[in-house]
């Protein structure tokens, strides 16, 4: 058993004060006393990844149940990094990997009993100690569309737009059926993602959180190349299958979901 032990609300107060770290001022907003964040300039629209020349702050709104994902690629040298914000501008999570490439994302589950649908803000920042000019690919997709794991041929994934740096599919999976992904394409990474109802922290995914991962080796996106992956799920649900390119053209994309 934990004991804990009962401090007069006075000093507490006063050792919270004391105890309390400032945080940094280039750091990304967390939660705390609204407003955590200004106001979002501009609608980020499902339209493909969009050339920015300024860090600003986005609307990205879903209106269905489903995973979407918001995304940031730097250009010409500029490392850009994104966080997602919930409806009360409070941060979600954060991508800041580093680094030109690969891409920063965050996933994020509209399914029952996760996130509502409605407008994330959604900011752009630069790396901390990046000092190139301010260049940058942005991206939102929100997700409306499934995979299927009994097709027998290739699904084509990737946007409708030529110029993209994710895709992101539901798909259903059954607890304890081992299923094989199958890629081809110009593609860089494909990871699968799994959120818990009970669990709210899962309810956003980034690179470090993935439950499997696939870093196919090719930088040369207009070659097709392949890979699989296993993913053996721990429960029953739906899932994310995302796909990141770490560039914004090459091969056509398409997968292969199998199970014995």
């Amino acid at each position: 058993m934990i004991r804990t032990t009962r401090v007069p609300v006075g000093l507490a107060a006063v050792w919270a004060l004391l105890l309390t770290p400032a945080a940094p001022a280039s750091a990304v907003p967390v939660r705390g006393p609204l407003p955590c964040l200004a106001p979002a300039t501009a609608d980020l629209l499902d339209e493909g990844a969009v050339l920015k020349t300024s860090l600003a702050t986005y609307r990205a709104t879903t209106a269905g149940s489903y995973w979407s994902v918001v995304a940031t690629r730097g250009s010409q040298g500029y490392d850009s990094d994104i966080a997602l914000h919930d409806p009360t501008a409070c941060l979600l999570n954060s991508s800041a990997q580093g680094g030109f490439s690969p891409a920063d994302w965050v996933a994020f589950d509209n399914n029952s009993g996760r996130l509502p649908t409605g407008m994330n803000p959604t900011r752009v920042y630069g790396h901390p100690g990046n000092t190139s000019p301010v260049k940058y690919k942005v991206q939102f997709v929100s997700g409306d569309q499934t995979l299927s794991t009994t097709a027998t041929v290739f699904q084509p994934v990737g946007t409708a737009y030529g110029d993209w740096i994710v895709d992101i599919r539901d798909v259903y999976l059954t607890a304890g059926t081992p299923y094989t992904f199958t890629v081809t394409g110009g593609l860089s990474h494909l990871y699968v993602l799994g959120s818990s109802a009970g669990a709210p922290a899962t309810w956003s995914r980034t690179a470090a959180g993935a439950d499997f991962a696939l870093h196919l080796p090719g930088t040369d996106l207009y070659t097709a190349q392949a890979g699989s992956l296993a993913v053996t799920p721990a429960q029953s649900g739906w899932y994310a299958a995302l796909f990141v390119r770490d560039g914004w053209w090459g091969a056509p994309v398409s997968v292969r979901i199998t199970s014995p």
